[in-house]
């Protein structure tokens, strides 16, 4: 974590604060992550974009897995330079694999500077706030189901003890989750969130889960495995190359995608 904060923190200093967002959707593939990268992780964590056709959007998904080790994990997050108090929509889906019949997916996790914002490689206040669905008031978690959770509403623990102007957040990690965002706010009125996204931790071996449709304040990214061609324009200047039909399929030139565009076939 620390290391990826050090390293998007000066182009943090340098963008002014967000306001909530239009709502939109960002596709995002291995070749085009749209600001998505590993975090925090440890070997034996990974992350993949996976076929998936239960997929709640597209025809995949973004994968967490560890393995047998009790250090592994893995952490994929997207800077963002945002006030706090202005976040109102948060939201994602999940699906756990494996282990089968435990209560546990990825986390949604807000990276925040509770103190004000970033300047340079510092975060005023810096501690992670960290919705589970199974702390959070949202469960329960059923094993091989794509489920819907709306972050915004749940309970979030936080990483380290952090006093604010209004108040303290107390650490407690792992849990359990007491903090609802109206009172992080409250305690918190000049909180930035850094980056957002999701995590598996450690202490949770042989997981294999899949999180899509991450929204943070109105922006959905779907996460893709690859391209689907839509229309001609992706197929043209060797866009057909890298796109595919929404089966995986690829193309055998510019005309067989453009027709696909057309067609569907």
């Amino acid at each position: 974590m620390k290391k990826f904060f050090l390293a998007m923190g000066v182009g943090l200093a340098a963008l002014g604060l967000s306001a909530v967002m239009a709502a939109t959707t960002v596709v995002v593939t291995p070749t085009n992550t749209q600001g998505w990268s590993t975090a925090d992780a440890s070997p034996g964590g990974a992350v993949n974009y996976v076929v998936d056709a239960s997929t709640p959007s597209g025809a995949g998904a973004l994968q967490l897995t560890t393995d047998a080790s009790a250090t592994a994990k893995e952490q994929y997050l997207h800077a963002t330079n945002t006030s706090l108090s202005t976040v109102t929509d948060l939201s994602y889906y999940t699906k756990q694999n494996a282990p089968a019949g435990l209560v546990a997916d990825p986390s949604y996790q807000v990276v925040t500077c509770l103190n004000g914002a970033p300047v340079g490689t510092s975060c005023p206040g810096f501690t992670t706030l960290v919705f589970e669905p199974y702390q959070g008031g949202e469960g329960p978690i059923v094993t091989g189901t794509w489920q819907k959770w709306d972050v915004n509403s749940g309970l979030f623990w936080s990483t380290r003890t952090v006093t604010c102007s209004n108040g303290t957040i107390a650490g407690s990690p792992g849990g359990p989750a007491v903090y609802t965002l109206t009172q992080i706010k409250t305690a918190c009125p000049n909180a930035v969130v850094a980056a957002f996204g999701v995590d598996v931790g450690s202490n949770n071996p042989g997981y294999n889960v899949e999180t899509d449709l991450v929204n943070f304040n109105g922006t959905t990214y779907d996460f893709e495995p690859f391209t689907v061609a839509s229309n001609k324009d992706q197929c043209k200047d060797g866009g057909w190359q890298t796109a595919h039909r929404a089966d995986g399929s690829t193309f055998k030139n510019q005309g067989d995608c453009v027709s696909y565009t057309n067609t569907g076939r």
